[in-house]
Parts: C-alpha cells; sequence; structure tokens
C-alpha cells in the first residue's frame, strides 16, 4: 500500500488508494482484464494521466490488493502472463 500511495502522490493522480483499490475491484468483479485495460479505466477517470502512469498505478494497485489480501473477499490473484483473473 505504501508503494501505490506514493505513486498516487508523486504522479499527483487524482486518486486516493481507497479509491483506486475500488476502482481495481469494481472492475475485476466484472471479470478478468489485463493490465492495459484496466489502465485505460485508470486513464478514463483521471484524464491528467498518461496512459504509461495509468500502467505502473494499474499494476501497484493489484498488487497492493494481492498484499493486503483484500482481492474481491479474498479470491485469490493469479497472474498469467498479461491477463489476471479471480
Amino acid at each position: 500500500m505504501l508503494l501505490l500511495q506514493f505513486l498516487i502522490d508523486d504522479m499527483c493522480a487524482n486518486f486516493t488508494v481507497e479509491a483506486m483499490s475500488e476502482l481495481v475491484k469494481k472492475r475485476l468483479a466484472q471479470g478478468p482484464c489485463t493490465f492495459d485495460e484496466l489502465a485505460l479505466e485508470i486513464a478514463d477517470k483521471d484524464l491528467t494521466l498518461d496512459i504509461k502512469s495509468a500502467q505502473i498505478l494499474a499494476r501497484a494497485a493489484v498488487e497492493s490488493l494481492d498484499k493486503k489480501g483484500d482481492f474481491l473477499d479474498a479470491a485469490v490473484l493469479h497472474v498469467v502472463g498479461q491477463r489476471f483473473c479471480q
């Protein structure tokens, strides 16, 4: 979570850690997606972010939720290539 907070602060993203976590959880509740697809949703929510920054935030948010064990009601995260699913 500290890395995610640092990245949000550093990139001046218009997110809080909680808002980012909710965005990721909501998207994953819809089914599997790629990090790039998640990054596009993040960039759509904060137009100040370029796509590369959104990709970095997407990965950090997923890793943060995984480390906290707070993934869609404790579902296990599996990373398979560029796709992740619950």
